[in-house]
């Protein structure tokens, strides 16, 4: 090898750990979440929640919004963010809803395989459960 190909490999090594350290930290920090109530979705919640914006995770979204007794006809939007690590792998995904009833948005925060981690106000909005 010559002197920059070393360079890189060693530059790609420490990015690489900085990656994983960054994981044990967030998986550190999202130890102590409890995740949403869930409970069957009412009738037609899925297709309402796929128009809006299709995603795989909306049958959690669905169950989630059912689980804290959040009618989906409430929903104004849904719009989904996601999170990625280094390599470029999706990691999570935020859900983001606006509800017809009140200012701010409800998020559903979920791993990367659609499992819900936590369900929260922003904004100046609330869950049923705190009103």
């Amino acid at each position: 090898m010559t002197d920059g190909t070393v360079g890189k490999a060693a530059c790609l090594r420490t990015i690489q750990r900085g990656g994983a350290m960054a994981a044990v930290v967030l998986v550190a920090a999202c130890s102590g979440l409890s995740p949403p109530p869930q409970a069957a979705p009412e009738p037609g919640a899925l297709s309402v929640l796929d128009r809006m914006s299709p995603n795989r995770c909306n049958a959690t979204v669905a169950s989630s919004l059912a689980g804290v007794g959040i009618p989906v006809s409430d929903v104004r939007y849904l719009a989904y963010g996601l999170y990625r690590n280094i390599p470029g792998d999706i990691v999570g995904y935020d859900a983001w809803m606006g509800l017809n009833s009140q200012p701010g948005a409800v998020v559903v925060q979920l791993d990367e395989y659609c499992a819900p981690r936590q369900i929260y106000a922003r904004e100046g909005a609330r869950l049923p459960s705190a009103r």
